[in-house]
C-alpha cells in the first residue's frame, strides 16, 4: 500500500514536472518578450485580481469538494440520491463563480485604484482592460477545480494532472504566436484558451465513462446549505492565504519600474518545487487524509500525515539550499535573453534569496492545510491564516524599510515560516498523535542538515567558480550541475547518517520501479 502511494505520487510528480517546465517555458518567453518592463508592471497589476478570485474560488472548490465527494462515493446511495447531491454542489459552485465573474467586471474601476491609483490615466486604463479581460479566468478556473476533484475522489490522480500539460502548451503556443501583435495581452489569451481546452479535457474523462453521476440542473440537496457554510470559511481562508502579493504589489511600485516583475518571476521559482512534488503529495494523499478522517483512524492519518511531510521536506530542504547558493546563475540560466537584461537578472536574484525559505514553508504549508481541510478544522486554519497575513504586512512595511526591496520578499518568508510552523503544531495538537516529538525531531535534524549544507556550499561554489569562470551561459548551467551534484552527494549522506536512510531507500526504490499495478482503473 505504501510503495503504490509513492509511485501514484512519483507518477502524477512526473506529468506536472512536464507541465510545470512548459509552464516555466511561457515564462522564459514572456521574459524575453518583456523582461522587467512596465508594460508587464501593468499586466501584472491588472491581472491581480481576476487571479486572486480564481486561486481563491478553485482551491476552496477543490479542498470542499474532494473530502465530501470521498465521502458521497464510499456511500451506498440511490443512483438518483446521488446524482443529486453531486451536481448541486457542482451548479451552485458556478453559479456563484459566474456572479463573481460578473462582478469583477463591472467593480475593476473601482476595486483597482487602491494599486493602480498611481498610474496615470493611459496605464491606469490599460489596468482596467487587463483586469476585465482575464476576468473569465475566474469561472473556468472554479469549473476545473470541481472536475479535478470529483476525479481525484475517484482515484484518478494523473489524468487531471496531465490537464495541466494541455493547459501550458496552449499557453505557450498562444504567447508565442501573438505576443509580436498583441503584446501583454497575448498572456491573457493563453490563460483563458488554455483553461477552457483543460476544462474540456476532464469533462470527456468524468462523463462519458460514469465515474460521475449524469448531469442534472439540480440546485437542491439536504447538505447544500451546511455546504456553503463550510464553503464561505474556506473562501475566506483562501482569500488571506493568497493576498500576500497584493501587499507586494501595493509596496513594489515605490522602487521603481520592473520591481514588480522580479517579484513575479522569483515567486515562480520559488513556488515551482510545491507545484510538482507538493501538489502531487497533495493529489493522492488529500481524499486518503479525508477517507481516514471519515473513518475516525487517528493512526493512519498521523502515519500519513508524517511521511508527507517528511518526504516533501527531503525534496525541498536541498532545493531551497541550491536556489539561495546559485541564484544569479539559475536566472540566468532560465531568464537571461532578449528584453531580460543585466539590470532584470540583478533585481530578480536581490528578491530571490531572501525567498527562499518559502520553498521549505510552502510543502509543509499544503500538505498541512489538506490535512486540516480533511478533518474539518477550517475555523483554526482561518485564523492561522488571518495571524500570517497581518504578520506579513507589517513585516513587509519595516523590512522594505531596512532591505529595500528585497525585503517584501524576506517578509513573505518571514509570514509563510510562521504560518508553515503553527499549522504543524495545530495538526500534531489535534489528531492527538503520538508521532509528535518524532516528527518534531525530524524537522529539526533536516533544518539543521539544511544549514549545514548552506554553509559548505557557500564556501564550495567560489571554488567551482573559480574553475568554471565565465558568464556564458554553458558555463552558468556547468556551475549550477556541478553544485547540484555536490549539494546532491553532501545532502544525502547527511541524511542517510541522521536517521533518514529508510526514507532514501524507499524513495529510489520507488523511483527506480515501474508500477505494475495501477493506484485505479481510472489512474
Amino acid at each position: 500500500m505504501r510503495s503504490r502511494i509513492l509511485r501514484a505520487v512519483i507518477g502524477v510528480a512526473g506529468v506536472v514536472f512536464v507541465s510545470k517546465l512548459l509552464g516555466l517555458l511561457r515564462e522564459m518567453v514572456i521574459a524575453r518578450q518583456f523582461g522587467t518592463s512596465a508594460e508587464y508592471d501593468v499586466y501584472l497589476i491588472g491581472v491581480m485580481l481576476p487571479a486572486l478570485l480564481a486561486g481563491v474560488l478553485a482551491f476552496a472548490s477543490y479542498f470542499l469538494t474532494v473530502p465530501y465527494l470521498t465521502r458521497l462515493f464510499t456511500q451506498t446511495l440511490e443512483t438518483g440520491a446521488a446524482r443529486t447531491r453531486v451536481w448541486s454542489s457542482f451548479n451552485v459552485t458556478v453559479l456563484v463563480a459566474i456572479l463573481v465573474t460578473i462582478l469583477t467586471i463591472f467593480a475593476a474601476p473601482w476595486l483597482m485604484r487602491f494599486w493602480g491609483g498611481g498610474y496615470d490615466e493611459a496605464r491606469f486604463a490599460q489596468v482596467i482592460f487587463y483586469s476585465r479581460m482575464t476576468a473569465g479566468i475566474i469561472l473556468l478556473t472554479t469549473t476545473e477545480a470541481f472536475l479535478r476533484a470529483a476525479l481525484n475522489a475517484r482515484d484518478v490522480v494523473t489524468y487531471p494532472a496531465a490537464g495541466l500539460v494541455l493547459f501550458n502548451v496552449i499557453a505557450v503556443g498562444t504567447v508565442l504566436l501573438f505576443s509580436e501583435r498583441y503584446g501583454v495581452g497575448a498572456i491573457a489569451l493563453g490563460l483563458i484558451a488554455g483553461l477552457l481546452a483543460q476544462n474540456l479535457m476532464l469533462v470527456v474523462r468524468a462523463l462519458p465513462s460514469g465515474l460521475v453521476p449524469q448531469f442534472t440542473t439540480s440546485f437542491s440537496g439536504n447538505d447544500i446549505r451546511p455546504l456553503g457554510a463550510v464553503a464561505g470559511l474556506l473562501i475566506l481562508t483562501e482569500l488571506l492565504n493568497r493576498s500576500y502579493f497584493l501587499i507586494d504589489r501595493y509596496f513594489a511600485p515605490r522602487f521603481g519600474d520592473g520591481i514588480i516583475a522580479a517579484l513575479n518571476y522569483s515567486q515562480v521559482l520559488v513556488q515551482l518545487p510545491d507545484a510538482i512534488v507538493g501538489f502531487s503529495i497533495a493529489s493522492v494523499l488529500f481524499p486518503l487524509f479525508a477517507e481516514h478522517s471519515a473513518d475516525n483512524d487517528e493512526q493512519k492519518f498521523s502515519y500519513l500525515f508524517h511521511k508527507a511531510i517528511i518526504g516533501g521536506l527531503l525534496v525541498a530542504v536541498p532545493l531551497a539550499v541550491l536556489f539561495f547558493t546559485n541564484a544569479s546563475d539559475i536566472i540566468q540560466l532560465i531568464f537571461r535573453r532578449g528584453q531580460f537584461d543585466t539590470r532584470s537578472t540583478e533585481m530578480t536574484a536581490a528578491v530571490l534569496r531572501p525567498y527562499v525559505p518559502a520553498i521549505v514553508a510552502l510543502f509543509a504549508i499544503s500538505t498541512s492545510i489538506r490535512a486540516c481541510y480533511a478533518q474539518g478544522w477550517v475555523k483554526q486554519v482561518l485564523g492561522l491564516t488571518l495571524g500570517a497575513l497581518v504578520l506579513k504586512f507589517i513585516t513587509t512595511s519595516f523590512l522594505s524599510d531596512w532591505f529595500g526591496y528585497p525585503g517584501i520578499s524576506m517578509a513573505t518568508s518571514v509570514s509563510q515560516v510562521t504560518l508553515s510552523a503553527a499549522l504543524l503544531w495545530l495538526v500534531m495538537r489535534l489528531a492527538r498523535t503520538s508521532a509528535s516529538l518524532r516528527l518534531v525531531s525530524s524537522i529539526a535534524r533536516l533544518v539543521v542538515i539544511g544549514l549545514i549544507c548552506t554553509v559548505t556550499m557557500y564556501f564550495l561554489n567560489p571554488a567551482i567558480g573559480r574553475i568554471i569562470n565565465s558568464v556564458a551561459w554553458s558555463q552558468a548551467l556547468s556551475r549550477v550541475v556541478v553544485s547540484a551534484a555536490c549539494l546532491g552527494v553532501i545532502f544525502s549522506l547527511l541524511a542517510w547518517f541522521s536517521g533518514f536512510d529508510g526514507e532514501l531507500r524507499k524513495f529510489f526504490a520507488a523511483g527506480a520501479s515501474s508500477p505494475d499495478k495501477p493506484v485505479s482503473n481510472g489512474a
